[in-house]
């Protein structure tokens, strides 16, 4: 008799016993509480659900059609092999044999056995819709019964006796064949299909929800468990626990946080430890949502930090994971450094960083760092205390079916979610979010805390979620630094920019920010000054910001703004620059947008007090085709609420913000309620192929590389030595470039397809998947030079096309 094997050198029964072991160890213990109305899924019987999936999730690579091709994968196998259909009906064979026995709710006896149906079928493949997932032909059968004819009875049931010989359950592989053979898994599938049919709907949205994460648990943690097992196999992932509270104590000292030398910093200090002290007063375990508001710069990063380890504290779960979701990949390298230097630490079981571009480099507390594959793994499931990451890997994860991101979810327990600038948050999923996150902290037992200078309100203050920042208006109240200007008549885009040339000139010691609402007007505007007549004094440095000039520029240009110098500054962006980039300057122009984006604006104004007068915010409504793209871009309901909102002011200074703040978000949430959601139906449907988020919109793009310098000239090259190795399989040379993948990816811009066109604009033709501007031929496309900031201004789209 020969050996049962999962993979070439694993024994069948030992993955299943390490991949069940993986999995009850992850969801073991405190945390979870799935509560459907009268009945509840306690933690005992999750665990159970959770151990049948994984110790069934292979079973039927028992068959002699899967040994054989395990043995021999080079030569041609039928389809007979694939493993996960049959492992899924086991599966359900055996979660309805624990179910008659531990669960009494007749809706749990009847769906939780398909839950686990579903998530063994997909641990492969795509996952579709419930009512299809539970769909069988004829054919189908007949499929099955030829893989359970190719199965050894005598090793099967060797196997499935020593995985249930114990409790939770107890099965025989007789059994499973009796089920099988008197049709009544058919009969069970096809009773259930008219029970969902006519009666799922019916249940509270609450319930469904409830229902619907309960899935995405059994799922993730078999998917994570599986993974592990196969991935880490010798490695064994530790969990960490600093004391970040007295981190933090320690950087505040370093750094004479708690001897303030200013008023600025007076306040940042007694706002620390006041809203600590207001979160002892106010916390309840059951409370799950939390809001930080805070005007710009009184220190919002250190404060929340602090907020998350004093939940760790009040809940007792010390080792519970702090997630800090920041809005663009743009700034987390900024943030990063922070809680970096806060913790005095590179090991990534302490502080992670985790988004599309992060290098695959994970080093334990021992400076080992792993290979590829171990590390990509350990990276994406966050194996870390602190990770600090971006909304789209976040909500990705609790908000799609991408079993990339879903893998993480069951590593989220008890996990504290600060979440930065969450106005970014589109209000069409307002009521998504709300509902989610209200879901998720009952039955995840997460607490989520909403950070932002313009709290939106995705949540009802006082019901769903408690302010943190005791009398936090007081603290709008306290500073001047900034006083917005609203001209409401609307100009031309040459009005506008002969305005600020005249500015620029009348006030020759003044930094200066112009926020436009596209790439196209910032780069006109950005030219249009530059090459104005009128001479500027010679001190003063230009610089542009947009995306579709290289994130090697971006970053470059903004240390150069950042830097204290003398020389006068000079910047025009589109709105990549409004929330939580770091600069300060004197004045800004700002195209009219809505007003969660106008008052970001103003937080990159006199940011920390430091200008001698009141900075001013000027915001322009610009017509013609300027104003119909940017009712394009925000959508024409919020600029009508936003001129609503503006309706009747000329001047608003800084104390005043909030107020404008509250009228605006009153009149988004009444949009946000009745604005209905595909992916909240998906979701309350299990209707697991439409949950999908898409928190950006999707536009077609073609990537440019831009060599800039030797260092991009050198990147390239080795990425096309890379592509020329046939050798190498496709894996391979995933797992190579991603070792230099992050230093590539600052030299590429994505620059979209124009309507109606099928691809770009550009002098030569794509070569190894990118456009590419050489360094000593430059594309007449691009605009660089390291010498002048006012050449600046990256790819142009309207450049005449060349004929090639």
């Amino acid at each position: 008799m020969r050996d049962i094997l999962s993979h070439s050198d694993k024994l069948l029964i030992d993955h299943l016993f390490k991949v069940a072991s993986i999995s009850t160890s992850v969801v073991d213990g405190k945390g979870y509480r799935f509560v459907l109305g009268n009945t509840e899924i306690t933690n005992r019987q999750l665990t159970d659900l959770v151990w049948i999936a994984a110790v069934s999730h292979d079973i039927a690579k028992a068959m002699d059609y899967f040994q054989d091709y395990i043995r021999n994968p080079e030569e041609i196998h039928s389809n007979l092999k694939n493993h996960s259909l049959l492992s899924s009906v086991f599966a359900y064979f055996v979660a309805t044999r624990y179910c008659e026995q531990q669960v009494s709710d007749k809706l749990l006896l009847d769906l939780v056995p398909v839950l686990v149906f579903i998530a063994v079928k997909r641990h492969h493949g795509n996952i579709d819709n419930l009512e299809r997932e539970v769909l069988f032909s004829n054919d189908d059968i007949e499929y099955l019964s030829e893989q359970i004819r190719s199965i050894d009875k005598v090793s099967i049931e060797s196997i499935v006796l020593s995985l249930f010989s114990s409790d939770p359950v107890r099965v025989t592989w007789k059994e499973f064949l009796a089920f099988w053979d008197s049709n009544t898994f058919q009969r069970n599938l096809s009773d259930f299909r008219i029970f969902f049919k006519f009666n799922y709907s019916k249940l509270d949205e609450k319930s469904r929800m409830v229902l619907f994460n309960l899935f995405q648990v059994i799922y993730s943690t078999l998917m994570y468990a599986d993974k592990n097992d196969v991935i880490l196999r010798d490695v064994e992932a530790r969990g960490r626990t600093t004391n970040i509270a007295h981190c933090l104590s320690r950087f505040r000292e370093v750094n004479g946080f708690n001897q303030p030398q200013s008023e600025i910093n007076r306040i940042k200090n007694e706002v620390y430890f006041k809203t600590l002290q207001h979160l002892e007063e106010v916390f309840t375990p059951e409370q799950h949502l939390y809001s930080i508001t805070l005007s710009t710069g009184l220190g919002k990063t250190l404060i929340a930090y602090a907020v998350a380890e004093q939940i760790r504290k009040l809940t007792g779960n010390f080792d519970a994971k702090i997630a800090i979701v920041i809005p663009y990949t743009s700034i987390i390298d900024q943030n990063y450094d922070v809680y970096q230097q806060v913790l005095e630490t590179d090991s990534s079981e302490v502080l992670l960083k985790h988004h599309h571009l992060s290098e695959p480099r994970y080093k334990d507390g021992s400076e080992r760092v792993y290979d590829f594959d171990k590390s990509q793994f350990l990276i994406e499931t966050w194996q870390s205390e602190t990770i600090v990451t971006t909304f789209v890997q976040f909500l990705e994860t609790v908000l799609s079916m991408d079993k990339t991101k879903l893998m993480k979810l069951t590593n989220l327990k008890n996990a504290i979610v600060l979440l930065d600038e969450i106005q970014t948050i589109p209000y069409e999923l307002w009521e998504t979010v709300r509902k989610t996150f209200i879901s998720l902290g009952e039955s995840l037992n997460m607490y989520f805390v909403l950070i932002s200078a313009t709290q939106p309100l995705i949540f009802t203050p006082g019901k769903d979620i408690t302010e943190l920042v005791p009398v936090y208006r007081k603290y709008f109240q306290v500073f001047n630094r900034t006083r917005l200007h609203y001209k409401k008549e609307p100009v031309s885009l040459n009005s506008f920019i002969n305005t600020i040339s005249e500015y620029i000139c009348d006030e020759p010691a003044k930094d200066v920010l112009v926020i436009m609402n596209t790439k196209k007007a910032a780069r006109d505007c950005f030219e249009l000054l530059t090459k104005n007549d009128i001479e500027y004094t010679r001190d003063t440095e230009f610089y542009f910001l947009s995306t579709l000039i290289t994130p090697y520029e971006r970053k470059e240009i903004i240390r150069k703004i950042k830097k204290k110098d003398g020389k006068r500054k000079i910047i025009v962006s589109t709105q990549l620059i409004e929330a939580g980039v770091d600069i300060s300057v004197d004045t800004i122009f700002r195209q009219l947008s809505p007003i969660d984006s106008i008052i970001q604006s103003a937080g990159r104004a006199n940011r920390y007090n430091e200008k001698e007068c009141v900075s001013d915010i000027f915001l322009y409504d610009i017509d013609g085709i300027h104003r119909k793209i940017t009712h394009r871009i925000y959508g024409s309901d919020l600029m009508l609420k936003t001129k609503n909102t503006l309706s009747g002011i000329e001047l608003l200074e800084e104390k005043n913000y909030l107020d404008l703040i509250d009228r605006y978000y009153k009149e988004v949430r009444k949009q946000s309620d009745e604005t209905s959601s595909d992916l909240l139906s998906a979701i309350l449907g299990l209707q697991f192929a439409q949950v999908d988020l898409k928190l950006i919109a999707e536009r077609q793009c073609e990537p440019v590389f831009i060599q800039l310098n030797e260092e991009s000239q050198k990147v390239w090259e080795m990425y096309v030595d890379l592509y020329d190795k046939e050798e190498l399989t496709p894996w391979e040379r995933k797992a190579q470039f991603a070792s230099f993948k992050s230093v590539f990816y600052d030299y590429v811009i994505n620059v979209p397809i124009s309507y109606g066109e099928s691809r770009i604009n550009f002098d030569s033709e794509q070569i190894y998947g990118f456009y590419l501007s050489k360094l000593e031929q430059p594309s007449i496309f691009y605009s660089y030079s390291s010498e002048d900031t006012k050449v600046n201004t990256g790819y142009n789209i309207n450049e005449t096309v060349v004929s090639i």
